[in-house]
């Protein structure tokens, strides 16, 4: 489980990579826009698989 722990992207990689807000990641998580896993307890805490963040930049045109 830690492998794929490790392959995930986070919120903070995706705003770096966007050169965007973590707040607008988190917006288009909570879209639906951007498919997550919430790995937090109380805070959410996001991890993005790489493929599912190539078809979000492929839907966007980005």
């Amino acid at each position: 489980m830690a492998e794929a722990e490790e392959s995930m992207l986070t919120v903070k990689q995706i705003a770096k990579k966007m050169t965007v807000d973590e707040k607008t990641v988190r917006n288009w998580i909570l879209k639906g826009d951007l498919q997550a896993f919430n790995i937090g307890g109380r805070r959410p805490e996001y991890r993005i698989k790489p493929s599912d963040f190539e078809d979000f930049l492929n839907r966007k045109k980005i």
